[in-house]
């Protein structure tokens, strides 16, 4: 109910969540919800509707873009390095194990890391079993002209956040931090984004400060020619043998782009100040660690240049690139073999160039991730390691701790990279660069150098499961149960037709028959269970619901009919927006029936198996749905946008329903003992939630850190690749802000909301923040979303809670029997009467 993205086709669009045709003030989360539509804006209609912030009007001349502003720019088998000359050769068979189906590459086996789960073997979803939808050719067909067919195979991205390369025209930015990045048909452009602080918003520019191509202009097409776990490889061919190439990661300090028989030009929009040769630091400390020997002549050779807005740029070339200058632009005559880098010195340059230098030349080829085995216990904490691994351009049997032999120079053959706050929270010292880097940062803060092909972060694992946290007294077990008998007479019946809001109905049905289970009510129990089967079968098993699910056989999922037909409808789940959110409802109730009552369950299970796989599919072995359609592993969470692009790149709204997706998916596994399965599951639900608490969820001193002085709210409405917003898709209230990154609340919303942070984000005093979500409470006006609010703020004061919350109409994924249960299992322990 957020993921109202942007669908920019032949008309301009918004996805809206929760648009009232005639919107109160105050409008209800289940009023607004029951009356969400998608406003299409068009030349001769560029109004929004009544209600709606003003910041989302558009200018027909303008691709639509999110509420804070619109940002204009001013092969599976890889190519590999010929290791005798380290020159771009172009011509590789695979080198890590055989290309998976699909767009992904196989997870590595590291040496000493034992993975929680074998990616490369089929998953227990996946029992061979044919599809239970019906199949059809999707109208929004994949751009071949965008990426090689021959090597990118179904079944294929929809949701990576470097999605904006294959979708539409191709044209619109990547954002491998710390740079924006336009991948043109004949050449590359790389910025070092500008970000702007503001109350309401941070943004960052869109524009580029070079660009690299080819001065004979020989290079005509580009195409996405490979991906991984972590990255994307795209590679530019045109006339004769010419040839560039790079392999776009998250995290890298340096832009690197081979180059076969190209004339090379780079050029900016600024006027360049100064060109000057790079002077080799020394660092002898470095000259013991010599693997394998590179002589000194062999290093790239390095330029400072200076533009007119006093930023500073390294600029490195192996062999050497004798530029010349005309003016804004440098070249050099004749067809050029080799590699070049760029970096921005951030606001240190001098200190910045040293450390720089000594890993000029590195850049990685290959990046893949292994979530390693559970370890400790309950009382020992449990965490499990996440290893993010880069093959690079130097490796020599997999070590890249190499330097050039040589005493006058200083300079490791080691990667260096960024990493994010979440992963300097929980990272080993060691692998922090102790000299550091200064003036990089992305959306999400500063970033953090470290050295090494193999990066592993602590994810602290929080133990969840289908109970609440805290047993329940005898006293409220009672009054709970009263609740339940109303609820269940007068909240089970579901009339929503698409797939959104009818599995928001379907789970609100499993919680009471999760509740009733809970407390020993068998009869009501079986009662609701009945009624889940009921519902869920005009959807997955007999077909006769008006909004079939159907499989798309060009790309590789299942989406709804309306929204295969129509990308506004079903708020763009056709072109996969928000499955995650969608089918996550869908698999909680399928969770809680077969953890139950299993033969009730059957008929349910195949149709069930394939949704899971559809948004959280484990296996890189699988032919028929994408790994891990939504999760980015690198940024720690979801990325709900599907296949629309947006100069801001990809976004998320509601960390809320990420967590419910891996919560539901996580119980699914251990409902149906698939252990391993469930670990894994377990372990992205961690990584998700301790996202959305850095992220989505700060405290006001973190967000000052991540954001800037300027932005220093509790909370953040929807984060992009390159900038976060403190509105939603559908309005900017306070109480929506809030209460769309809580909802659903079931067990495992506690792993995103905490004590300390209720308690700031309460708020009593709002001559010092008028955003306090007692203020947002109020405001609400006992409608759902002030029922969110309260029902939270039970970690700080039970019965204060519970008396506002019990008053409050819920929203319709929602009852005040699960509004009872969650207070009394997550109640503040001093407030305990």
């Amino acid at each position: 109910m957020h993921f109202r993205e942007i669908l920019a086709l032949t008309v301009l669009a918004i996805n809206i969540h929760d648009v009232l045709g005639s919107p109160a003030p105050v409008p209800d989360a289940s009023q607004a919800e029951a009356g969400k539509q998608l406003w299409i804006s068009t030349p001769e209609s560029t109004a929004p509707p009544a209600g709606i912030p003003s910041d989302y009007a558009l200018h027909p001349a303008r691709r639509a873009q999110p509420p804070s502003g619109v940002h204009l720019p001013g092969p599976k088998d890889r190519p590999a390095m010929n290791e005798q000359d380290g020159h771009a050769d172009f011509i590789r068979t695979p080198d890590i194990g055989s290309a998976a189906p699909g767009y992904q590459k196989q997870a590595p086996v590291i040496k000493g890391i034992t993975s929680v789960l074998d990616s490369n073997q089929q998953s227990p979803l996946n029992n061979g079993n044919p599809l239970v939808f019906k199949s059809q050719k999707h109208p929004y067909v994949p751009n071949a002209s965008l990426f090689d067919s021959s090597t990118i195979k179904l079944p294929l991205a929809t949701n990576k956040w470097w999605q904006n390369l294959i979708v539409e025209q191709g044209v619109d930015p990547i954002h491998p931090y710390p740079y924006i990045v336009y991948c043109n048909t004949n050449s590359s452009k790389i910025g070092f984004p500008k970000f702007t602080v503001a109350p309401e918003h941070v943004t960052s520019d869109m524009s580029s400060e070079w660009e690299l191509g080819d001065a004979s202009g020989a290079l005509k097409q580009r195409k996405v020619t490979n991906t991984d776990a972590l990255g994307v490889e795209v590679t530019w061919t045109g006339s004769g043998s010419a040839q560039m190439r790079s392999r776009f990661y998250k995290g890298m300090p340096f832009q690197t782009f081979e180059l076969k028989s190209v004339t090379p030009l780079l050029r900016t929009t600024n006027a360049i100040t100064k060109v000057e040769p790079v002077q080799r630091a020394v660092l002898s400390a470095h000259e013991t660690e010599a693997q394998v020997t590179i002589d000194v002549a062999d290093m790239p050779a390095m330029s400072k240049i200076t533009l007119n807005d006093n930023s500073q740029w390294l600029v490195a070339s192996k062999p050497e690139i004798k530029w010349k200058q005309n003016e804004g632009t440098l070249t050099q005559q004749g067809a050029y073999t080799g590699f070049v880098q760029l970096a921005h010195l951030g606001d240190q340059p001098q200190n910045n160039i040293n450390v720089l230098q000594q890993y000029v030349g590195t850049y990685p080829i290959e990046g893949a991730v292994t979530y390693a085995q559970v370890q400790g216990s309950d009382g020992t904490g449990r965490s499990s390691n996440i290893v993010y691994f880069y093959k690079t351009n130097t490796d020599v049997d997999g070590d890249t701790k190499q330097v050039y032999n040589t005493t006058s120079v200083s300079t490791t053959m080691q990667l260096l990279s960024f990493v994010l706050p979440h992963h300097v929270d929980n990272i080993g010292n060691n692998t922090i660069l102790s000299t550091g880097l200064s003036g990089y940062r992305s959306a999400k803060g500063p970033l953090t150098a470290v050295a090494g092909n193999i990066i592993s972060y602590n994810q602290p694992l929080e133990r969840v499961s289908f109970e609440g946290m805290r047993a329940i007294s005898d006293s409220d077990k009672d009054r709970l149960k009263q609740q339940l008998l109303k609820d269940a007479a007068s909240s089970t019946t579901v009339t929503a037709q698409d797939p959104y809001f009818f599995g928001k109905g379907v789970a609100r049905v499993a919680r009471l028959y999760q509740i009733a289970q809970e407390i020993g009510d068998k009869t009501t129990a079986a009662t609701l269970g009945t009624k889940i089967v009921n519902l869920l079968t005009p959807w997955l098993v007999s077909k006769s619901n008006n909004d079939t699910l159907v499989y798309d056989a060009s790309w590789g999922g299942v989406v709804s009919t309306l929204g295969i037909s129509d990308p506004s409808l079903d708020f763009g789940q056709g072109r996969y927006n928000d499955h995650h959110f969608h089918y996550g409802y869908f698999l909680y109730a399928g969770a809680i029936l077969a953890k139950y009552d299993i033969n009730m369950f059957a008929p349910l299970r195949e149709p069930m198996n394939q949704l899971l796989r559809d948004y959280a599919n484990p296996s890189y072995a699988d032919t028929q749905f994408p790994y891990m359609r939504h999760f980015d592993p690198y940024d720690g969470h979801s990325w709900a946008a599907g296949l629309f692009s947006f100069m801001d790149g990809r976004n998320q709204e509601s960390t809320g329903e990420a967590i419910n997706a891996y919560y539901s998916a996580y119980l699914y596994a251990m409902a149906l003992g698939f252990d391993e399965t469930a670990a894994f599951y377990e372990i992205v639900l961690n990584m998700e939630a301790t996202s959305g608490r850095r992220y989505w969820h700060p405290m006001r001193s973190q967000s000052k850190d991540l954001y800037g002085d300027a932005f220093a709210h509790n909370t953040v409405g929807i984060v992009w690749s390159s900038k976060a917003d403190y509105v939603t898709f559908f309005g900017a209230d306070t109480e929506f802000v809030y209460g769309i990154q809580m909802l659903p609340f079931t067990p495992a919303t506690r792993m995103l909301i905490r004590p300390d942070w209720v308690k700031e984000a309460w708020c009593p005093d709002n001559s010092t923040c008028a955003d306090g979500m007692k203020t947002a409470a109020q405001h609400a006006n006992k409608n759902g979303w002030a029922q969110f609010l309260y029902t939270a703020y039970a970690m700080v004061d039970r019965n204060a809670a519970l008396d506002n919350a019990l008053s409050c109409t819920p929203d319709d994924g929602n009852t005040l029997t699960n509004t009872m249960h969650w207070i009394f299992t997550n109640q503040q322990a001093s407030a305990d009467a």
